[in-house]
């Protein structure tokens, strides 16, 4: 029964509490950081409305007219409040590399392969190989997975971003890739196919 009376007591204390805690509050001023809605740049909202209406029925078929209406509205967007917390669009770029290559080591790592030295002779020929003007859309598409940032590496940045850089720099100075970085294949050559001939 005393278990009981101590909770009663405290059912009927506890909003009081909670009141004199408020009153507190109500007269202290209260100050909140700026915040910001950022959309991406390009970014719209689209609503489509669309209705239809059953003309005939005959034994062939259901006859129907449909009429729609689309609406676009391009969002506002002002990325600038946000640069300060993004940093340079580079650093971004060696990030979202870095996660991806690391995938890519492991994945080799698992074949049997070092996939750091096989990942950084790629990065090395990738500087080397691929025109300002790719050929064709697989070109495109290497250039933009392997060829690393050529901006300088700032202090904060982590140690594997000086590697990477360090390959992308040997393939711009026209450097041997396969001496420096000792993997049996080109990964640019596997994804272009040129090792097929010695499958047949």
């Amino acid at each position: 029964m005393k278990k009981y009376r101590y909770l009663v007591t405290f059912c009927l204390l506890f909003p009081l509490l909670d009141f004199v805690n408020l009153e507190s509050l109500q007269n202290k001023l209260l100050s909140r950081r700026k915040r910001y809605l950022t959309f991406p740049e390009g970014a719209s909202v689209s609503a489509a409305a669309c209705m239809t209406a059953q003309l005939w029925v005959n034994p062939r078929g259901i006859f129907t007219e449909s009429i729609a209406w689309g609406l676009a509205y391009d969002l506002p967007n002002d990325t600038k409040s946000l640069s300060s917390f993004l940093g340079p669009k580079f650093l971004a770029k060696r990030r979202h590399r870095r996660d991806l290559y690391g995938k890519m080591e492991t994945l080799m790592e698992s074949m049997g392969y070092n996939g750091r030295t096989c990942i950084l002779r790629t990065v090395c020929e990738a500087s080397q190989r691929f025109l300002p003007k790719e050929d064709n859309l697989l070109d495109h598409i290497l250039k933009l997975i392997f060829n690393y940032p050529s901006e300088r590496i700032l202090a904060s940045e982590p140690d594997e971003h000086r590697i990477y850089h360090f390959a992308g720099q040997m393939g711009r100075e026209q450097r041997d890739c396969t001496e420096i970085f000792n993997c049996p294949f080109s990964l640019i050559d596997v994804a272009l196919g040129r090792y097929s001939d010695y499958l047949q």
